[in-house]
């Protein structure tokens, strides 16, 4: 494992004995990896899109669906080397925020969350340690962007404090939210207190227009020996209706089937895979593949067969998801959807996180660009109002 960073141990080492280690991701050694995903498991703020199980296979196999592959920066103890912070990154020129060369957090095509791994001890030390780093390195980088973070949470407020206490600026570009699922806040009696009349009406339609047509089974399978053949069977569904006709299903894209075997292969044997599946007469017709990372639950993709459309069973899947959650996930904290905005989910998983995208800058002539940015974003928006 190589550092490649140029400056000496010690003006890498703070006070706190913490220090920031830059690798090129060719330089990832076995022990390396085994610590990241160490870290991943006790991060205070779960995400699979950063977990090796993700990233190592989507740097294999997907070399036309990122830019550039990403470079490794994390916080270790100087004392033990234990991880305490990593982020994925890659160098952009320019943004919509900040017309200088900057870092921006590594995302491939089906990267769906964006953030930092952090231990929650000393969790905000840390992410000090890379604000700090990071403003030494302001020949190099002006600042570090990140899309669809958190905008809650312990992890935010710990990045909002780091930032404060280094004199970096966040500059937010947009922000949205998405459906999820607080697990522990999940009522006894979903239908009855989630949904209007309407809604309920509508769910119970469905459930016996998808009757009519054989005895409407639920599975959640949590990997286990035939992990494959479920992942196989998501593939299959996934593959049908419009994304096979547009040639967007992972099984018509060789490399992102590989790398969605591969993925869930690997989250599999590490018992962090979820799948959920509902069959009529014993044959799935809708399914939904989830990877797991510290107390969070992500959701991947869906698929569903579209000969049973007038039955939702895509809908009904997720609905039952949401129902039986707190009994098969009970040590969950929260379940991600993960679905572009306008979803059907949205409809189904009434809570939602908010995410944000922007930059933080980390030097004076970053923070300056960036503010002008911001003000000619204003000012545009003043004129289309006139």
């Amino acid at each position: 494992m190589s550092v490649l960073t140029t400056e000496s141990r010690s003006d890498r080492t703070t006070a706190s004995g913490l220090r920031v280690i830059e690798l090129s991701f060719d330089d990832l050694t076995d022990d390396f990896v085994e610590r990241w995903a160490q870290l991943e498991s006790r991060s205070v703020e779960g995400n699979a899109f950063l977990s090796p199980h993700f990233v190592l296979p989507a740097v294999e196999h997907l070399e036309d669906a990122y830019n550039q592959k990403p470079l490794v920066l994390a916080v270790e103890s100087e004392n033990n080397g234990k991880l305490l912070a990593l982020g994925l990154f890659e160098v952009s020129r320019n943004s919509r925020l900040l017309p200088l060369t900057h870092l921006r957090s590594w995302r491939c095509e089906h990267t769906l969350f964006d953030g930092l791994l952090v231990d929650s001890q000393p969790g905000t030390a840390a992410l000090v340690t890379l604000f700090e780093w990071l403003k030494r390195q302001g020949r190099r980088w002006q600042g570090v962007a990140f899309t669809d973070r958190s905008a809650d949470g312990e992890l935010h407020q710990m990045l909002d404090n780091a930032a404060a206490e280094t004199g970096a600026t966040w500059f937010e570009d947009w922000t949205r939210e998405r459906a999820v699922i607080p697990i522990d806040e999940v009522p006894d009696d979903c239908l009855q207190t989630l949904y209007s009349k309407n809604r309920r009406r509508n769910f119970k339609r469905a459930e016996k227009q998808l009757a009519t047509l054989g005895e409407v089974t639920f599975s959640f399978l949590a990997g286990g020996n035939s992990a494959a053949d479920h992942v196989q069977t998501f593939l299959d569904l996934e593959a049908l209706g419009w994304k096979s006709d547009e040639g967007t299903a992972l099984l018509s894209l060789p490399g992102h089937e590989r790398f969605c075997r591969e993925m869930a292969a690997r989250f599999a044997d590490d018992e962090r895979l979820v799948l959920y599946q509902l069959s009529v007469d014993g044959v799935a017709v809708a399914s939904a593949l989830n990877m797991r990372s510290a107390n969070d639950l992500f959701c991947f993709k869906i698929g569903w067969n579209p000969a049973f459309a007038s039955g939702s069973p895509g809908v009904l899947n997720e609905l039952n998801f949401l129902q039986t959650c707190r009994q098969n996930l009970s040590d969950v904290r929260l379940a991600d959807s993960c679905a572009k905005p306008g979803s059907y989910v949205e409809d189904v998983w009434p809570w939602k996180r908010p995410l944000t995208t922007g930059v933080f800058t980390t030097t004076r002539t970053g923070t300056l660009a960036a503010n002008a940015m911001i003000q000619l974003k204003r000012m545009k928006r003043l004129l289309k109002k006139a």
